[in-house]
Protein backbone atom coordinates (compact mmCIF):
# COMPACT_ATOMS: atom_id res chain seq x y z
CA UNK A 1 0.00 0.00 0.00
CA UNK A 2 1.60 3.62 -1.10
CA UNK A 3 1.12 6.54 1.18
CA UNK A 4 -1.35 8.30 -0.43
CA UNK A 5 -3.85 5.12 -0.37
CA UNK A 6 -3.65 5.68 3.20
CA UNK A 7 -4.97 9.20 3.19
CA UNK A 8 -8.73 9.09 3.52
CA UNK A 9 -11.17 10.81 5.95
CA UNK A 10 -13.82 13.31 6.20
CA UNK A 11 -11.11 16.15 6.76
CA UNK A 12 -9.38 15.41 3.22
CA UNK A 13 -9.95 18.16 0.87
CA UNK A 14 -11.87 20.76 3.11
CA UNK A 15 -11.27 24.37 4.38
CA UNK A 16 -12.17 25.08 8.02
CA UNK A 17 -13.82 28.27 9.79
CA UNK A 18 -11.83 28.70 12.79
CA UNK A 19 -8.22 28.67 14.24
CA UNK A 20 -5.60 26.21 14.09
CA UNK A 21 -4.46 26.72 17.13
CA UNK A 22 -6.88 23.70 17.47
CA UNK A 23 -6.85 21.06 14.55
CA UNK A 24 -9.00 18.24 16.26
CA UNK A 25 -10.12 17.07 12.66
CA UNK A 26 -6.66 15.94 11.50
CA UNK A 27 -5.24 12.84 12.89
CA UNK A 28 -1.61 12.29 14.14
CA UNK A 29 1.24 12.44 11.25
CA UNK A 30 -1.38 12.66 7.52
CA UNK A 31 -0.15 15.70 6.70
CA UNK A 32 3.49 15.03 4.09
CA UNK A 33 3.89 19.10 3.47
CA UNK A 34 3.03 22.33 5.27
CA UNK A 35 3.03 25.79 2.97
CA UNK A 36 2.11 29.07 5.03
CA UNK A 37 2.39 32.70 5.27
CA UNK A 38 1.27 33.47 9.12
CA UNK A 39 -0.33 36.73 9.78
CA UNK A 40 1.91 39.63 9.55
CA UNK A 41 2.88 40.79 13.35
CA UNK A 42 2.68 44.25 12.51
CA UNK A 43 1.90 45.06 8.55
CA UNK A 44 -1.77 43.98 8.43
CA UNK A 45 -5.69 44.73 10.16
CA UNK A 46 -7.34 41.68 8.57
CA UNK A 47 -10.49 42.28 10.41
CA UNK A 48 -10.59 46.12 8.83
CA UNK A 49 -10.05 44.61 5.18
CA UNK A 50 -12.13 42.25 5.69
CA UNK A 51 -15.04 44.35 6.76
CA UNK A 52 -14.24 46.92 4.41
CA UNK A 53 -11.21 46.96 2.60
CA UNK A 54 -11.69 50.91 1.45
CA UNK A 55 -10.62 51.72 4.88
CA UNK A 56 -6.85 51.39 6.01
CA UNK A 57 -5.81 48.43 7.03
CA UNK A 58 -2.44 48.78 6.90
CA UNK A 59 -0.19 49.66 10.27
CA UNK A 60 2.77 49.69 11.76
CA UNK A 61 1.51 48.86 14.88
CA UNK A 62 1.32 46.04 17.16
CA UNK A 63 -1.10 43.46 16.04
CA UNK A 64 -4.58 43.22 18.21
CA UNK A 65 -3.86 39.90 20.16
CA UNK A 66 -0.24 40.11 20.87
CA UNK A 67 1.16 41.62 23.83
CA UNK A 68 4.57 42.27 22.35
CA UNK A 69 7.08 40.52 19.67
CA UNK A 70 8.43 38.12 22.32
CA UNK A 71 4.09 36.83 22.93
CA UNK A 72 3.97 36.98 18.83
CA UNK A 73 6.70 34.63 18.44
CA UNK A 74 5.61 32.37 21.08
CA UNK A 75 2.61 31.94 19.54
CA UNK A 76 3.80 30.96 16.36
CA UNK A 77 6.13 28.49 18.29
CA UNK A 78 2.85 27.23 19.58
CA UNK A 79 1.46 26.52 16.63
CA UNK A 80 4.09 24.75 14.28
CA UNK A 81 5.59 23.41 17.43
CA UNK A 82 2.89 22.01 18.65
CA UNK A 83 -0.27 21.14 16.27
CA UNK A 84 1.53 21.88 12.92
CA UNK A 85 4.27 19.05 14.10
CA UNK A 86 1.61 16.60 15.67
CA UNK A 87 -0.15 16.40 12.17
CA UNK A 88 2.85 15.91 10.18
CA UNK A 89 4.06 12.64 9.04
CA UNK A 90 7.79 11.58 9.92
CA UNK A 91 9.70 13.18 7.44
CA UNK A 92 7.08 15.59 6.02
CA UNK A 93 8.20 19.29 5.60
CA UNK A 94 6.62 22.78 6.83
CA UNK A 95 7.42 25.78 4.89
CA UNK A 96 7.06 28.86 6.52
CA UNK A 97 6.67 32.38 4.26
CA UNK A 98 8.34 35.38 6.46
CA UNK A 99 9.59 38.46 6.43
CA UNK A 100 11.34 40.29 8.91
CA UNK A 101 9.72 43.16 10.61
CA UNK A 102 10.11 47.02 11.03
CA UNK A 103 8.54 48.57 13.56
CA UNK A 104 8.87 51.88 14.88
CA UNK A 105 12.70 52.69 13.55
CA UNK A 106 13.06 49.33 14.61
CA UNK A 107 13.77 45.89 13.13
CA UNK A 108 12.79 42.54 13.92
CA UNK A 109 14.73 39.58 12.96
CA UNK A 110 11.18 37.43 12.81
CA UNK A 111 12.40 34.07 10.87
CA UNK A 112 15.44 33.82 12.16
CA UNK A 113 13.93 33.93 16.30
CA UNK A 114 11.87 31.79 14.38
CA UNK A 115 14.23 29.25 13.41
CA UNK A 116 15.49 29.69 17.19
CA UNK A 117 12.37 28.55 18.49
CA UNK A 118 11.13 25.72 16.31
CA UNK A 119 14.52 23.83 16.01
CA UNK A 120 14.23 23.23 19.99
CA UNK A 121 10.14 22.31 19.58
CA UNK A 122 10.91 19.29 17.39
CA UNK A 123 11.43 20.45 13.89
CA UNK A 124 14.51 20.25 11.93
CA UNK A 125 15.78 23.20 9.78
CA UNK A 126 16.06 21.94 6.20
CA UNK A 127 16.51 24.95 4.17
CA UNK A 128 15.96 28.74 3.85
CA UNK A 129 15.01 30.08 0.57
CA UNK A 130 15.17 33.57 -0.40
CA UNK A 131 11.95 35.15 -2.08
CA UNK A 132 13.33 38.15 -4.27
CA UNK A 133 10.48 39.97 -4.63
CA UNK A 134 11.65 42.04 -7.51
CA UNK A 135 9.31 44.56 -8.12
CA UNK A 136 7.72 45.69 -4.23
CA UNK A 137 9.08 46.10 -1.09
CA UNK A 138 9.21 48.52 2.12
CA UNK A 139 10.89 51.78 0.60
CA UNK A 140 13.87 52.56 2.85
CA UNK A 141 17.20 53.94 0.47
CA UNK A 142 15.60 57.51 0.39
CA UNK A 143 17.52 58.40 3.71
CA UNK A 144 20.90 57.28 1.91
CA UNK A 145 20.14 58.91 -1.04
CA UNK A 146 19.55 62.12 0.20
CA UNK A 147 22.57 61.56 3.05
CA UNK A 148 25.34 59.42 0.79
CA UNK A 149 27.26 59.63 4.25
CA UNK A 150 28.03 56.49 6.50
CA UNK A 151 25.81 55.76 9.39
CA UNK A 152 22.36 56.75 7.52
CA UNK A 153 22.50 53.09 5.11
CA UNK A 154 18.99 51.46 5.36
CA UNK A 155 18.35 49.83 2.42
CA UNK A 156 14.98 48.94 0.82
CA UNK A 157 13.59 45.80 1.93
CA UNK A 158 12.89 43.22 -1.42
CA UNK A 159 12.74 39.94 0.26
CA UNK A 160 10.81 37.32 2.62
CA UNK A 161 12.40 34.19 3.36
CA UNK A 162 10.51 30.57 2.86
CA UNK A 163 11.87 28.47 5.99
CA UNK A 164 11.61 24.82 5.22
CA UNK A 165 11.61 23.05 8.43
CA UNK A 166 11.15 18.83 8.54
CA UNK A 167 9.85 16.44 10.88
CA UNK A 168 12.89 13.60 11.81
CA UNK A 169 12.14 10.34 9.97
CA UNK A 170 12.58 8.71 6.94
CA UNK A 171 12.19 10.45 3.63
CA UNK A 172 9.50 10.90 1.84
CA UNK A 173 10.77 8.87 -1.27
CA UNK A 174 11.17 5.67 0.88
CA UNK A 175 9.09 3.33 0.39
CA UNK A 176 7.48 5.21 -3.52
CA UNK A 177 7.71 2.87 -5.87
CA UNK A 178 9.35 3.90 -9.07
CA UNK A 179 6.17 4.60 -11.25
CA UNK A 180 5.38 6.89 -7.83
CA UNK A 181 8.86 8.31 -8.82
CA UNK A 182 8.33 9.28 -12.18
CA UNK A 183 4.84 10.16 -11.43
CA UNK A 184 6.10 13.26 -9.46
CA UNK A 185 8.80 14.00 -11.16
CA UNK A 186 8.88 17.66 -12.32
CA UNK A 187 10.24 19.72 -15.10
CA UNK A 188 14.25 20.28 -15.45
CA UNK A 189 13.58 23.27 -17.66
CA UNK A 190 15.79 26.72 -18.26
CA UNK A 191 13.42 28.35 -14.83
CA UNK A 192 14.54 25.35 -12.83
CA UNK A 193 18.55 25.64 -13.71
CA UNK A 194 18.04 29.01 -13.60
CA UNK A 195 16.15 29.83 -11.04
CA UNK A 196 14.60 27.15 -8.64
CA UNK A 197 17.79 25.68 -8.60
CA UNK A 198 19.23 28.44 -6.71
CA UNK A 199 17.90 29.67 -2.97
CA UNK A 200 16.93 32.99 -4.16
CA UNK A 201 13.84 32.79 -5.88
CA UNK A 202 12.39 35.86 -8.30
CA UNK A 203 9.33 36.20 -8.05
CA UNK A 204 7.39 39.21 -8.71
CA UNK A 205 4.34 40.06 -6.10
CA UNK A 206 0.59 39.43 -6.51
CA UNK A 207 -0.44 42.55 -8.19
CA UNK A 208 -2.23 45.05 -5.86
CA UNK A 209 -6.81 44.43 -5.99
CA UNK A 210 -5.81 41.55 -8.41
CA UNK A 211 -7.76 39.04 -5.23
CA UNK A 212 -9.81 40.27 -2.27
CA UNK A 213 -6.85 39.55 0.29
CA UNK A 214 -4.79 42.17 1.51
CA UNK A 215 -1.17 40.56 0.74
CA UNK A 216 -1.32 36.44 -0.91
CA UNK A 217 1.73 35.41 -1.61
CA UNK A 218 1.53 34.45 -5.27
CA UNK A 219 0.86 30.96 -6.84
CA UNK A 220 4.48 30.50 -7.76
CA UNK A 221 5.35 29.80 -4.42
CA UNK A 222 3.51 26.91 -3.15
CA UNK A 223 2.99 25.90 -7.03
CA UNK A 224 7.65 25.41 -6.43
CA UNK A 225 6.97 24.09 -3.02
CA UNK A 226 4.45 21.54 -3.67
CA UNK A 227 5.99 19.95 -6.34
CA UNK A 228 9.33 19.61 -4.98
CA UNK A 229 8.23 18.88 -1.47
CA UNK A 230 5.30 16.49 -1.82
CA UNK A 231 3.87 13.60 -4.38
CA UNK A 232 0.39 13.34 -5.80
CA UNK A 233 -2.28 12.10 -3.62
CA UNK A 234 -0.07 13.86 -0.33
CA UNK A 235 -1.95 15.79 1.84
CA UNK A 236 -1.20 19.40 1.99
CA UNK A 237 -2.34 21.76 4.69
CA UNK A 238 -2.20 25.33 5.34
CA UNK A 239 -3.11 26.41 8.68
CA UNK A 240 -3.17 30.29 7.71
CA UNK A 241 -5.08 29.97 4.59
CA UNK A 242 -6.20 33.37 4.25
CA UNK A 243 -7.03 33.56 0.34
CA UNK A 244 -6.67 29.90 -0.31
CA UNK A 245 -3.13 30.19 -2.64
CA UNK A 246 -2.19 26.77 -1.42
CA UNK A 247 -5.36 24.68 -1.42
CA UNK A 248 -6.10 25.81 -4.96
CA UNK A 249 -2.98 24.95 -6.23
CA UNK A 250 -2.54 21.82 -4.04
CA UNK A 251 -5.73 20.39 -5.46
CA UNK A 252 -4.58 21.45 -9.19
CA UNK A 253 -1.17 19.53 -8.58
CA UNK A 254 -3.26 16.20 -7.59
CA UNK A 255 -2.40 16.83 -4.18
CA UNK A 256 -5.33 16.56 -1.39
CA UNK A 257 -5.46 19.37 1.04
CA UNK A 258 -6.93 21.05 4.21
CA UNK A 259 -6.61 24.43 5.47
CA UNK A 260 -7.74 26.31 8.52
CA UNK A 261 -9.20 30.63 8.48
CA UNK A 262 -10.51 32.26 11.00
CA UNK A 263 -12.31 35.28 8.63
CA UNK A 264 -15.49 33.99 7.19
CA UNK A 265 -14.80 36.49 4.40
CA UNK A 266 -11.96 34.36 3.43
CA UNK A 267 -13.12 30.97 3.93
CA UNK A 268 -15.80 31.67 1.35
CA UNK A 269 -12.50 33.05 -1.35
CA UNK A 270 -10.79 30.22 -0.38
CA UNK A 271 -13.88 27.68 -1.32
CA UNK A 272 -14.95 29.58 -4.36
CA UNK A 273 -11.23 29.46 -6.11
CA UNK A 274 -10.74 25.58 -5.79
CA UNK A 275 -12.28 25.72 -9.18
CA UNK A 276 -10.13 28.46 -10.61
CA UNK A 277 -7.67 27.65 -13.53
CA UNK A 278 -3.88 27.97 -11.86
CA UNK A 279 -2.55 31.48 -12.05
CA UNK A 280 0.80 30.55 -12.55
CA UNK A 281 2.44 32.97 -14.63
CA UNK A 282 3.80 31.92 -18.00
CA UNK A 283 6.71 34.48 -18.37
CA UNK A 284 8.72 33.73 -15.44
CA UNK A 285 11.94 36.14 -14.21
CA UNK A 286 15.19 34.91 -14.39
CA UNK A 287 18.29 36.96 -13.37
CA UNK A 288 21.08 36.85 -15.74
CA UNK A 289 24.32 38.02 -14.70
CA UNK A 290 27.44 38.97 -16.40
CA UNK A 291 30.81 39.01 -15.22
CA UNK A 292 33.03 41.61 -15.36
CA UNK A 293 36.43 41.96 -15.01
CA UNK A 294 39.02 43.24 -12.62
CA UNK A 295 39.93 46.96 -12.96
CA UNK A 296 43.21 47.92 -12.22
CA UNK A 297 42.08 51.78 -12.07
CA UNK A 298 39.53 50.70 -9.80
CA UNK A 299 40.39 51.14 -6.00
CA UNK A 300 39.02 48.83 -2.88
CA UNK A 301 42.04 49.34 -0.91
CA UNK A 302 43.91 46.75 -2.91
CA UNK A 303 44.58 48.60 -5.91
CA UNK A 304 41.47 46.26 -7.48
CA UNK A 305 38.16 45.46 -7.53
CA UNK A 306 36.40 42.13 -9.11
CA UNK A 307 32.30 42.91 -9.08
CA UNK A 308 29.43 41.08 -11.10
CA UNK A 309 26.74 43.22 -12.08
CA UNK A 310 23.33 42.05 -13.27
CA UNK A 311 22.15 42.47 -17.00
CA UNK A 312 18.47 42.20 -17.12
CA UNK A 313 15.71 39.96 -16.10
CA UNK A 314 15.01 36.89 -18.97
CA UNK A 315 11.13 36.13 -19.12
Amino acid sequence: MTHQDTISGTFVDQIYAHSCEQMGELPDGVVTLTVTSPPYWNAIDYDIHATDKRAYFRTRKYAIGYQDYADYLDWLAHIFGGEVLRVTRPGGYCAVVIGTVLLEGKYYPVPFDLVARLTTSGWEFHQDIIWHKCTAGIKRAGVAIQKPYPGYYYPNIMNEYILVFRKPGPPIYQARSEAEKKSAAYPINRLFTMDIANNIWHIAPVPPDHLDHPCPFPEEIPYRLIQIYSYPGDLVLDPFLGSGQTTKVAKQLGRHFVGYEIIEKYVALARQRLTEPLAVRPEQLVAVFDKVALHESASNGNGDRATRSRRRYHR
